[in-house]
């Protein structure tokens, strides 16, 4: 059970030392600037869901060639 809690805390310090790479906005794709905008203007309690929805909207887009 420790071992479980040490890797929980090692990886949640890791996290914050070394954030998640965001995507860029191709800038010819309005969609995935929308989505950008939003990630980067969110607030608030729910401000982690917010960003990993708009992150995976934003892979979506660029899977269906950013229509």
């Amino acid at each position: 059970m420790a071992e479980t809690t040490d890797h929980t805390r090692a990886h949640s310090e890791a996290a914050k030392l070394f954030p998640p790479a965001l995507l860029t906005a191709p800038p010819d794709c309005a969609r995935c600037q929308g989505y950008a905008r939003r990630r980067d203007t969110a607030t608030g309690p729910l401000r982690g869901t917010l960003v990993t929805d708009m992150q995976v909207l934003m892979k979506r887009c660029a899977s269906a060639g950013h229509q």
